[in-house]
């Protein structure tokens, strides 16, 4: 991601320093697939070299009791070679904002909406999972969920692969068949609907699933050998019993993995023990993408990768955005006014450095 550097502040004219407000539609405009698949990446292996670049712990959550009870929730990263800091906060099934500031002196460089953003950076995410675990001339692909981050999913698996064939399964047929004929030709894959999970699954090299299920779906025997599976719905998706004909375990974040999706149901239902599921665990896709653990060690392995999203790569999204609205005069300012000095930079460092300590004895496991 290249060397530290200061991180600008928008400025409007010779006035007060700036922050800038960049909307949903206008981030929609700026960041293309090819953009997406990069950055994505490289903050991966940004957080693969760094380790410390999350939160702890990496997700915060609030119920609010409202008419209908409303769950927000809080993850935050840090990007030192960018001189970032943020946080993204939001409502499920509402609003969502990323926050960025200066890492050093907390002061804000913007706001990104991210409505449309979190979609395209998860289906984007998994996409990087797949590519960089996939078997060599991986080209049928299954994509299991055919909702709102299924369609960025489908947008940018072709950017990633050559497919000769890319199923979709969804709770219906029909719903499937709808998702293919709107999808199909913005992405121009050979897509096809398919009537059950199953079918799309047998025989594909790239399997990614994107689901609300309330129960697991993917079976053992279904993966043939060679193939990459990557979950990525937050909730039950897998079958214990396909554990035991994974070959390696990839997740994104070790400890988010272990609070909710697969291998969370499965402790939850005392398949495994917490200690022994972690132990299996044999790679973060933040050590396979900087190249400090193997991810795929030989064409015939079969791979689960668990993905549910992390925060860095919101950041390092975030920070591209607002450094490229800048460049092209895009987005809304807002007056930020320093709140306090900031103090010499040998002053800072003895308290920085005890928080940090404090913080590595406390964190989970």
């Amino acid at each position: 991601m290249g060397r530290h550097r200061q991180v600008r502040r928008h400025r409007a004219g010779v006035g007060d320093p700036m922050a800038l407000y960049v909307s949903a539609a206008e981030a929609k405009q700026l960041l293309g697939i090819p953009d997406s698949l990069r950055i994505v990446e490289q903050a991966f292996a940004e957080y693969g070299r760094e380790r410390v670049v999350s939160s702890v712990p990496s997700a915060s959550y609030m119920l609010v009791q409202n008419e209908a009870p409303t769950m927000f929730w809080i993850k935050s990263a840090s990007l030192r070679p960018l001189g970032a800091a943020g946080v993204f906060f939001g409502a499920q099934f509402g609003d969502y904002y990323f926050m960025v500031t200066d890492s050093r002196t907390g002061t804000m460089r913007g706001i990104v909406e991210q409505a449309w953003l979190t979609k395209r950076r998860t289906g984007t995410t998994g996409v990087v999972a797949a590519r960089k675990l996939a078997g060599p001339n991986a080209r049928v692909a299954a994509l299991i969920g055919a909702g709102l981050i299924g369609e960025e999913v489908a947008r940018v698996l072709p950017h990633a692969f050559a497919l000769d064939d890319f199923r979709v399964a969804s709770r219906t047929y029909e719903g499937a068949s709808a998702f293919v004929e709107r999808l199909k030709a913005q992405t121009g894959a050979p897509m096809r609907a398919v009537a059950t999970a199953e079918e799309a699954v047998r025989g594909a090299d790239i399997v990614i699933t994107i689901t609300l299920a309330s129960e697991a779906f993917v079976k053992p025997g279904w993966l043939k050998e060679g193939a990459v599976l990557v979950s990525m719905g937050g909730v039950p998706e897998v079958e214990f019993g396909v554990l035991a004909e994974i070959d390696r375990l990839v997740v994104d974040d070790p400890d988010y993995a272990l609070l909710k999706g697969d291998l969370a149901t499965w402790v939850d239902r005392g398949h495994i023990s917490q200690p022994a599921m972690k132990e299996r665990i044999d790679a973060d896709l933040g050590e396979v993408m900087c190249g400090a653990k193997p991810g795929r060690r030989s064409p015939s392995e079969r791979i689960l990768a668990i993905v549910q999203g992390m925060a860095v790569c919101d950041l390092a999204t975030a920070v591209f955005l607002l450094d490229k609205a800048e460049t092209e005069g895009v987005g809304q300012s807002i007056v930020v006014t320093p709140q306090m000095e900031i103090p010499a930079l040998d002053k800072m460092q003895p308290r920085a450095q005890a928080i940090s300590s404090g913080i590595q004895r406390r964190r989970p496991g």
